[in-house]
């Protein structure tokens, strides 16, 4: 009896030694990654400090633009890293893209160029999937003709919350749909670019206000490439922007959302690195390589700047 005792107290030891060896692993791993954190940090905001002459500081508010009608407060870096953001994980790594509509053969160059840049701007792989028929997936009821442009339209949140989610794959950090319709979120709109909800990791944005690409192939490319990374962008928890002149700032119309740069502000990047786990200077010269390749002129100067700042 007296040696089960023994036994059983040896037993009682061991599993407390156990689980105080285990709280001091579990609390010394957490005390690195938090370490790691403050280092990524520190390290991010003088990437940030870097980049700034480089950055127009947000132009007055006119009349009809974005912030004109929406109070927006913005968001620092350290608030968006404290909330916890959606970023790319072991287990969600990849962006699937969804064509939806009749695309010609300009059109879907656009969205075969526009996952490329997706793929560089957000550090991850990108997926096309096969091209949806609008009438097979989008009811009557969730689709009008403009009450006086005449346009046929398909209501952006339907695709958000009834069509998309079901779709989104398992290792799917995000599924966004390209459509070649006019989208409006609801009988009070006259349209919108694009939207997206990071709760369910999807989105939707239209080429439908991106211009010809047989007339103008750059201009709608460029379009396309800011609504595109611009949502997804959202997708990874980034408010609009209130700080710069930056990609990530809202727009009322199509003429605000052309003055807005392609690329993300000090702030804006540093968020973007931190959720994609990107190299600064990996990401910026393969962006500087797409923009060359594809006569972005405006931006491949940027991406080149960026690069001199960075590696200062």
């Amino acid at each position: 009896m007296l040696n089960n005792l023994n036994l059983d107290a040896n037993r009682v030891k061991l599993c407390v030694l156990l689980a105080l060896l285990f709280a001091t692993t579990n609390t010394s791993a957490q005390s690195q990654n938090t370490a790691r954190d403050r280092q990524r940090m520190t390290h991010l905001r003088q990437l940030s400090d870097a980049l700034i002459p480089l950055h127009q500081k947000m132009r007055p508010v006119q009349p009809g633009d974005w912030l004109a009608s929406h109070n927006e407060k913005g968001q620092t870096f350290t608030r968006y890293v404290r909330s916890n953001p959606i970023t790319l994980t072991a287990t969600r790594n990849v962006l699937y893209v969804l064509p939806m509509g009749e695309f010609d053969e300009e059109r879907h160059k656009i969205v075969e160029l526009s996952a490329e840049f997706l793929s560089i701007y957000f550090n991850c792989r990108v997926e096309t999937l096969d091209s949806l028929a609008i009438d097979d997936v989008v009811p009557a009821d969730a689709r009008r003709v403009h009450p006086e442009w005449g346009m046929p339209q398909i209501r952006s949140t339907y695709v958000l919350e009834k069509m998309l989610p079901a779709r989104v794959p398992k290792d799917a950090v995000a599924l966004i749909c390209f459509t070649t319709s006019d989208l409006y979120p609801d009988d009070d709109w006259n349209f919108v670019f694009g939207q997206a909800t990071y709760r369910d990791r999807v989105g939707v944005w239209s080429l439908y206000r991106n211009g010809d690409p047989e007339s103008n192939f750059q201009l709608c490319l460029k379009r396309t490439l800011r609504i595109a990374t611009h949502e997804t962008g959202h997708m990874f928890s980034v408010s609009h922007c209130t700080a710069y002149e930056c990609n990530m700032c809202g727009s009322n119309s199509l003429s605000e959302s052309d003055r807005r740069p392609l690329y993300l502000c000090p702030n804006c990047v540093a968020k973007i690195i931190w959720s994609t786990n990107s190299d600064p200077v990996e990401r910026f010269e393969k962006l500087l390589g797409f923009c060359q390749k594809h006569e972005l002129d405006d931006e491949a100067e940027y991406y080149a700047n960026a690069l001199k700042a960075t590696r200062r």
